[in-house]
């Protein structure tokens, strides 16, 4: 359950960082190349000093009930979703139409995640700054070269990754 009075208390940044760890997720803060993993290790300080810079969900339980968390947060370059078994089409959509996000992500990796399909990679064609989307071991993208070409013609400045089978 998200918790709008904790966003509010701590920030976006802050109650999303909370979110993630809990999810066993990482978080980068801008200006810092440490990856943070430890719930009471997150740093402390005025409220909105530590900005998310990237997420890495590898093996985490992160899932679309928590995304309104992602909301707030209007510093994410980069994110990777891998081996995310609760990640479906569903997220991929709300992860598009989150505004914030469609401004400042320019990296995504999706990895092993069973539940997607050519929906959710469709889904995507809202990141207008997205630079670079890495896909791999998606066994639920069936018409590859479709849906490859409709977000290619939508985000024509895409680097586009992909290692399906």
């Amino acid at each position: 359950r998200v918790d709008y009075e904790r966003i509010q208390a701590v920030g976006p940044d802050r109650a999303a960082s909370e979110w993630l760890l809990r999810c066993g997720a990482l978080v980068r803060y801008q200006g810092s190349p440490k990856w943070q993993q430890d719930y009471n290790g997150l740093p402390t300080g005025p409220l909105g000093r530590y900005k998310i810079e990237a997420i890495n969900a590898t093996d985490s339980c992160i899932m679309y009930r928590g995304f309104d968390y992602l909301d707030g947060l209007e510093h994410v370059t980069d994110i990777k979703l891998e081996k995310c078994m609760y990640i479906q089409d569903e997220c991929l959509q709300r992860l598009s139409e989150t505004s914030n996000l469609q401004k400042s992500l320019q990296k995504l990796k999706i990895i092993s995640c069973g539940n997607v399909t050519d929906k959710g990679i469709l889904a995507l064609h809202k990141l207008k700054n997205l630079e670079y989307l890495y896909l791999s071991d998606l066994p639920g993208i069936k018409e590859k070269e479709t849906t490859f070409r409709v977000l290619q013609q939508a985000l024509p400045n895409l680097e586009l990754e992909l290692d399906l089978e």
